[in-house]
């Protein structure tokens, strides 16, 4: 589903040969987490405000410096902010998915039980694959792949995605939030 996945492909057509000149810096080493976490921040509170709207549970989140996992429903988004090795790309490069099934499950494996009948694997509905091009810190340009130098600030690129998640959703719709059990009372003796 991704194009253009060649490095060279994308540093002399779209970006330009000196893209490269602040991202090889430490200033922008440290700007990168910075700016995955704020498109981070920023996706997770509009799927936040999907789920309240859809009056469904809220979004069961995962979290990582480089990843980020947002589950309402059957549908997630996971976000990865890829590294890069060598100097082929600049800056690393973000990931977008969006996935139909659980990516993120609730956390009530309990390992003395029987084994519960596995879902069906997730499969992708929506990607997108980002490069980096910065001339500063205040510069910070996430380009989609097959777009001639189109690029989008964190905010615009988390924008992005969750309208990605929200087209989702409108296919397949979460299921009404659920209230939780009311525990036993214990007895005394």
């Amino acid at each position: 589903m991704i194009r253009h996945a060649s490095p060279d492909f994308v540093r002399e057509s779209r970006l330009g040969l000196d893209r490269g000149a602040f991202l090889m810096t430490h200033r922008a080493q440290s700007a990168a987490p910075r700016e995955f976490s704020q498109l981070s921040e920023q996706a997770i509170e509009a799927a936040q405000s999907i789920a309240s709207a859809l009056d469904t549970d809220p979004p069961v989140l995962r979290r990582a410096p480089d990843r980020c996992v947002i589950q309402i429903g059957q549908i997630a988004l996971t976000l990865g902010h890829l590294r890069s090795v060598g100097d082929s790309h600049v800056g690393g490069q973000l990931l977008a998915i969006v996935w139909h099934g659980i990516i993120a499950p609730r956390g009530d494996h309990v390992p003395e039980r029987a084994p519960r009948h596995a879902p069906p694997p997730p499969e992708p509905i929506w990607e997108e694959a980002h490069v980096v091009s910065a001339e500063n810190e205040s510069g910070w340009y996430w380009h989609p792949y097959g777009l001639e130098r189109e690029g989008f600030t964190s905010t615009e690129t988390a924008d992005r995605c969750i309208d990605q998640l929200r087209l989702a959703l409108e296919k397949v719709p979460p299921p009404p939030r659920t209230e939780p059990a009311a525990r036993p009372s214990a007895r005394r003796r």
